[in-house]
């Protein structure tokens, strides 16, 4: 949407892929050089609550080198799961594969409206000298509004964070920067309506 209707704020994009791309890409790289090296047939299947997901792997940038190949909602897997008669009662217990095995809170964020922005402020906390072990919230960011809004202290400086969710209101928020009525340090754009 910022492309062909606000490219003026491109350069104010995050350059980061998502974190589905980023895991795509890490599980390439780690198959591809250390499990195994001579399999050039790795397929990559996220399983994403938005189906923007789908769209995102078919962007220009990606065409070369895809870190995703293929996206299923939870809502498709869950009917295959349904489909192929799996009950996960009967499935014996298994251990998560590593490296990937490992889970933070921050990683939890990143589904839901908010988390994004949340796990930035917990990274820039960290950053500007807070206890990087010490479990920070910024519940202001949290919840079901549209577009919430809040002003955040780190370090001495004063944030003003926004975090909407649908294209509607990413539309409204965009128009309210672009007349001058609003401004932000950081901004998080969810396309699905929470998350």
């Amino acid at each position: 949407m910022v492309e062909t209707h606000y490219p003026e704020f491109l350069g104010n994009l995050s350059t980061c892929m998502s974190p589905q791309q980023m895991l795509g890409s890490l599980v390439k790289h780690k198959v591809l050089t250390e499990v195994d090296p001579g399999d050039s047939k790795v397929a990559v299947v996220s399983v994403m609550p938005c189906t923007a997901k789908k769209f995102e792997i078919t962007r220009a940038q990606f065409r070369e080198n895809r870190p995703v190949d293929l996206v299923l909602t939870t809502s498709e897997l869950a009917r295959m799961i349904k489909e192929a008669g799996i009950n996960f009662d009967e499935l014996e217990e298994a251990e998560f594969d590593e490296p990937f095995g490992t889970i933070t809170g921050g990683g939890l964020l990143f589904g839901a409206t908010g988390g994004v922005a949340e796990a930035v402020l917990r990274t820039a906390s960290r950053m500007l000298g807070g206890d990087g072990a010490a479990k920070v919230e910024f519940s202001e960011v949290r919840g079901f509004d549209g577009i919430r809004e809040a002003e955040i202290t780190l370090g001495g400086y004063s944030l003003r964070v926004c975090v909407v969710h649908g294209l509607g209101n990413a539309r409204r928020l965009l128009e309210s920067i672009r007349n001058g009525e609003k401004t932000y340090h950081l901004v998080e754009v969810m396309t699905c309506p929470d998350g």
